[in-house]
């Protein structure tokens, strides 16, 4: 039965990132799952014991219930176009985890069907709703900084050796994981950028296959401009230790984000991930400062404003077009590293 104001979702994929998101909605007073699909169907018979919820034997199934509102795509990123472009047909909002989709025809594609059919889209770009990034928006706003000047990140761990040909990040072209790490966890970086400082104009990529037997690349390095003027570098590694941190440089002061999970070498994503994140301030003439952070719950936060957006109609903070160009950047990347030039960002 539903319970009183909830907007009722179904899940779709039921990876690890599943029991995150999960984990959300079972706390939010705005949403409730109603029922899950699997490809596999231990997957999915033991995701439905584990939450309380109902199962589909296919995704049409899912999509034909009359009391799912939503949907929570949780699947392989050259899923994602299709499954959205069926759940808007059937009258579903769609919550779609990030990126938006392997390539920007498909995430237009994505846009247009959602705002054709009156149906919410929004990417699950999380990352930026942590409270260290939060906060350090709010320091940057406030000139805190000075004026931004560079802007350097690194996500790296060694997953890329646990890789193997059934799973869709073992391949490199456009039907798996292109641009590897980067794809994968380097968007988060690029999302909280782009929040924090601004549009990102051009970019200059390596990419490289050293280590894992994936057919990926295992190392990305990327030098990018902001409009602004303001230069960057990100790093994203499938065959190095764990690593996830930010820093912004300015006139005045710089800061760091980091976010160091108890588990090592592979961390399985936390949730709750505020718990594990630290923000310092190295402000001139005051030496090193710790910045306090209020812990929220990046996750929870998502969930409840995708709910509210359905009950609404009103735009999710990352919603499509955001996850467009956010995926601009990893697609201008993979293009630098193919052609050894200097690749703009190409949206519209």
């Amino acid at each position: 039965m539903k319970r009183k104001n909830t907007v009722r979702l179904g899940l779709v994929g039921c990876g690890n990132f599943a029991d995150s998101l999960v984990s959300a909605v079972q706390k939010s007073k705005k949403a409730e799952l109603i029922t899950c699909f699997d490809i596999l169907p231990k997957k999915r018979e033991e995701f439905s014991k584990r939450y309380g919820c109902g199962q589909e034997q296919s995704y049409d199934d899912l999509l034909k219930r009359e009391d799912v509102d939503g949907v929570l795509l949780v699947s392989p990123n050259a899923l994602h176009a299709e499954q959205t472009e069926l759940a808007a047909r059937h009258g579903k909002h769609v919550f779609v985890e990030k990126p938006i989709a392997n390539t920007l025809a498909d995430g237009k594609r994505m846009i247009e069907v959602c705002e054709k059919a009156g149906m919410v889209l929004m990417v699950g770009h999380l990352r930026r709703r942590s409270a260290g990034n939060r906060k350090a928006r709010e320091l940057i706003k406030s000139g805190v900084i000075g004026e931004p000047v560079l802007a350097e990140a690194n996500v790296s761990s060694a997953s890329g050796f646990e890789l193997n040909p059934n799973k869709f990040r073992w391949y490199g072209d456009d039907s798996g994981c292109p641009g590897g790490m980067l794809m994968t966890s380097g968007i988060h970086h690029v999302d909280t950028f782009n929040y924090l400082l601004g549009p990102i104009q051009s970019v200059f990529s390596y990419a490289k296959k050293l280590y894992i037997p994936a057919e990926v690349e295992d190392v990305t390095t990327t030098v990018f401009q902001f409009e602004s003027g303001v230069l960057g570098y990100l790093g994203a590694s499938y065959a190095a230790q764990t690593a996830n941190w930010m820093s912004i440089y300015g006139t005045r002061a710089n800061l760091l984000w980091t976010i160091s999970y108890p588990e090592s070498p592979v961390p399985k994503f936390y949730h709750n991930q505020d718990e594990y994140t630290r923000l310092v301030l190295f402000e001139k003439g005051k030496g090193i400062q710790d910045v306090p952070l209020i812990p929220g719950d990046p996750a929870l936060e998502e969930i409840e404003e995708f709910a509210h957006c359905i009950e609404t109609g009103d735009r999710p903070e990352t919603d499509g077009r955001g996850g467009l160009i956010a995926l601009a950047f990893i697609r201008a990347a993979i293009e630098s590293a193919r052609t050894g030039k200097e690749a703009p960002l190409q949206i519209s």
